[in-house]
């Protein structure tokens, strides 16, 4: 396993979805739909962005949708905390998987984006379960690869969990619309901000661990329930 911004822009996150793990159902290589005005701009502002980032399955014959191959070649490349909230949001078609446990990094009931479908090989040795493997991605924009299929569900659990967004990694425009778009987040913020002392690493007391987490959770809430971001500055 190893660690997984111009696109997209109005997006919360949809949890519901089917009620099982798919057969394996490797996805052919697809292309990011042509660009079109974003949504996702700032309100009040006549600024149109154009999306570059892929709003469409792969395959949409599969029946798991992802990206295309060759974006989540370069998303995964380094962690794109932006966006991961965007791929997240709730208009967007890709599959989200819920961990039946914890996997290596990852905790229980976690949600996180397929992006990928490994099918077993039906030749030579096989190693592990014979249910095939998920690269998949995580709320903190970061990418685990190789998640065995049966720790996955598409089943969405009472109280989903999610990686933790890294609130330093967005940029000044990302902030000041979550914390216009939200009373919770600017809240969250706000205790976080007296709570932390602006320190984003290192040692930290529990009441700034609990506030950052609480922002954390804001956020996630924010966007699960369709709140809308501006595109993001840069994309994979």
């Amino acid at each position: 396993m190893r660690p997984f911004t111009n696109f997209l822009a109005v997006l919360a996150v949809v949890g519901c979805a089917s009620p099982s793990i798919p057969n394996a159902a490797h996805p052919s290589a697809g292309s990011a739909s042509p660009p079109v005005p974003s949504e996702g701009a700032v309100a009040g502002s006549a600024e149109v962005v154009p999306i570059h980032l892929p709003t469409d399955c792969a395959d949409r014959s599969s029946s798991v949708c992802v990206p295309p191959p060759d974006f989540v070649d370069r998303l995964c490349g380094k962690p794109h905390q932006q966006v991961a909230l965007s791929l997240f949001a709730k208009a967007t078609p890709f599959a989200r998987l819920y961990l039946r446990g914890r996997y290596d990094e990852l905790r229980s009931h976690e949600e996180v984006l397929a992006l990928r479908y490994h099918e077993v090989s039906t030749s030579g040795v096989r190693v592990g379960n014979s249910t095939g493997s998920y690269d998949v991605l995580r709320w903190d924009g970061s990418c685990s690869m190789a998640v065995d299929a049966e720790m996955v569900s598409r089943n969405r659990p009472a109280h989903p969990r999610a990686a933790r967004v890294q609130w330093h990694r967005l940029s000044e425009k990302v902030q000041d619309a979550l914390v216009a778009g939200s009373t919770a987040v600017r809240s969250a913020r706000s205790r976080r901000g007296k709570e932390c002392l602006g320190a984003m690493i290192g040692g930290v007391s529990a009441a700034c661990e609990r506030a950052d987490a609480a922002l954390v959770e804001a956020v996630v809430d924010y966007l699960r329930n369709g709140g809308m971001l501006p595109a993001p500055e840069t994309s994979p």
